[in-house]
């Protein structure tokens, strides 16, 4: 395969090997974006990508040396900086998504804060999703305490039972939302993170 002539619809081949992916970035940085996101794109190749320059570099000799020094492989040197992942596959968005809301309901504000930290950038929807998750959680750990208090004047009990089942309600609700990478904001919330969440246009999905 001629790295100079592969197409956007050649990359759709799951059997391109890791050295060939490598071989394409180098000469197409046009498709260094789809080249991140081939099944065979593992997280050497992912940041060997992410520290080439714009073009291709002068005295490329087939993958031998990378501007005069040694490739060291698909890395771009033995200290090669930290880059970031690539970005999350749509299947794992939902995964997780749908994860994040009903691991709330056994690990409250844990499941969606842990998921959030690790997906936080590389998913403008888990970002959003974690975000109203944590508020909602936050949220309900706040009205909990104010209905222990008001338990001296029996309200409480009312008000802390209806915390419990608006968690569950709301949990199934985002996680069904979650499952079509959609990004809800739980209703009564506070807004400790701030999210960018618009309404939904007509047949339209928030991303």
């Amino acid at each position: 395969m001629n790295p100079s002539n592969v197409s956007a619809d050649d990359l759709n081949d799951p059997t391109i090997d890791a050295e060939t992916l490598r071989e394409i970035a180098v000469a197409r940085p046009d498709l260094r974006g789809l080249i991140l996101q081939h099944p065979n794109c593992h997280a050497e190749l992912a940041n060997f990508i992410q520290d080439l320059p714009q073009g291709i570099p002068s005295g490329y000799s087939g993958g031998q040396t990378y501007g005069g020094q040694p490739s060291y492989g698909y890395g771009a040197g033995p200290y090669a900086p930290y880059a970031p992942q690539p970005p999350v596959s749509v299947s794992d968005e939902k995964t997780w998504g749908v994860l994040m809301h009903i691991g709330s309901l056994f690990l409250g504000f844990l499941a969606p804060l842990i998921v959030w930290l690790i997906y936080k950038d590389r998913s403008q929807t888990l970002d959003q999703q974690g975000r109203t998750a944590l508020n909602w959680q936050i949220s309900a750990v706040i009205y909990a305490v104010v209905s222990s208090v008001l338990m001296f004047l029996l309200v409480g009990f009312v008000t802390l039972f209806a915390v419990a089942v608006l968690d569950i309600v709301f949990c199934i609700i985002a996680a069904v939302k979650a499952g079509d990478r959609e990004a809800w904001r739980y209703p009564l919330s506070i807004p400790f993170l701030r999210d960018s969440i618009e309404p939904r246009p007509q047949g339209g999905q928030y991303y």
